[in-house]
């Protein structure tokens, strides 16, 4: 069996036989992007050597809809620092205005939240009270992407989540603290995003698009921040109708959730999660991917189970024996994609060591994946 990498990773998706586990440098593309330089040769590496996943995405604001203009004010700000701005938001909305602070870098570094828009339940009911229109769906950029590619890999739609767009206006901290102290707020701002996501896919699956489907997110409502019944609340009660629609439509569903996954792994099942990423290991996570696989085998895809913190710190031989143990585990169930657990190319300064093992993880995982192919 000689599989493209497009067959061999939808083949994941639909629980069929493969010729080979997958292997996969999350944010690997076939564009001219780089964040630095020195990711030219992990980037031309990758494209030569792993089966690509590349996301599509249509305008889509799950606050405002096309209504920003007007409502949504913008302001950069600098800060002491040079490679610092401060983003300032306001929300003009209905019944009063609501502000966050986000710091941005102007290096690529990743930016942060220095205010939370949503600081007290009364905030909740003033992000309910803007009228919403939705953007139309535009299908082009799916359609560019899958034509681009051809069989070198797979095009994903990105997907907002309700989770995840409400923690981004309201914190982890408060997003604890409300789910116990007007938990009934919580469920209608969360129903209100989920029906408007639902309406998102309906609109993508009526343009064309079969998926599959991207989304993170739920690893928000996991232990130690939240509970199992917050996660069955928030997430399952939400996410499986969405599951649903997709799969009655004849696609798939791709979910990333970091953290300690391993209790939730047969809710993920239920729910019609078809690939589950990224799968950490101890001591961020707790997937031990050999005994994991022995309990719960093919029923859903597996990816990721490779730190990024591990391919940026180890040594060559540790790296080296990592990656063999988890093709090793992987294998077995069948649908297995190797991959680090987050982008490579989030670092604007990479290290030379850091560099050596990305290309070492492709080179010696290309390797092994190889030497399970039937």
């Amino acid at each position: 069996m000689n599989l493209t990498s497009h067959d061999r990773i939808m083949r994941i998706f639909q629980n069929k036989e493969i010729d080979r586990p997958a292997l996969k440098l999350w944010g690997a593309s076939l564009d001219n992007y780089l964040l630095h330089p020195a990711y030219r040769p992990v980037s031309e590496l990758a494209i030569q050597k792993t089966d690509l996943f590349i996301g599509a995405s249509s305008p889509f604001d799950i606050y405002n809809g096309m209504n920003s203009k007007g409502l949504v004010e913008c302001t950069i700000k600098n800060t002491i620092e040079t490679n610092w701005k401060d983003k300032h938001i306001t929300f003009h909305t209905p019944v009063g205005d609501l502000h966050g602070v986000e710091r941005i870098s102007t290096v690529g570094e990743p930016s942060y939240t220095l205010e939370y828009m949503l600081k007290d339940p009364q905030d909740i009911k003033k992000l309910l009270s803007i009228d919403y229109v939705p953007f139309p769906f535009q299908v082009q950029d799916y359609l560019d992407k899958q034509a681009c590619l051809d069989n070198r890999g797979v095009v994903m739609m990105t997907v907002d989540h309700a989770g995840y767009a409400l923690q981004r206006m309201i914190g982890s901290e408060n997003l604890a603290y409300f789910s116990i102290d007007c938990r009934d707020l919580l469920t209608e701002i969360m129903n209100t995003f989920s029906i408007r996501i639902r309406e998102f896919v309906q609109s993508a699956i009526t343009a064309g698009v079969t998926g599959p489907f991207q989304w993170v997110g739920p690893e928000l409502f996991i232990p130690p921040l939240m509970s199992p019944q917050d996660f069955d609340d928030f997430i399952y009660r939400l996410d499986k109708p969405l599951c649903d629609d997709i799969h009655n439509a004849g696609g798939y569903v791709w979910v990333h959730c970091h953290g300690k996954v391993a209790n939730f792994i047969e809710r993920y099942i239920d729910m019609g999660v078809d690939i589950l990423n990224p799968l950490e290991p101890p001591k961020n996570g707790d997937i031990q991917l050999a005994n994991i696989i022995d309990k719960f085998s093919n029923r859903i895809g597996w990816e990721g189970n490779i730190e990024i913190q591990d391919i940026i710190q180890s040594k060559p031989e540790r790296l080296k024996e990592l990656i063999s143990s988890c093709v090793q585990a992987g294998n077995k169930s069948g649908r297995f994609i190797l991959c680090p657990s987050a982008g490579f190319m989030e670092y604007p300064f990479p290290s030379k060591q850091y560099i050596d093992n990305l290309l070492l993880y492709l080179q010696y995982g290309w390797e092994c994946v190889e030497q399970c192919r039937k």
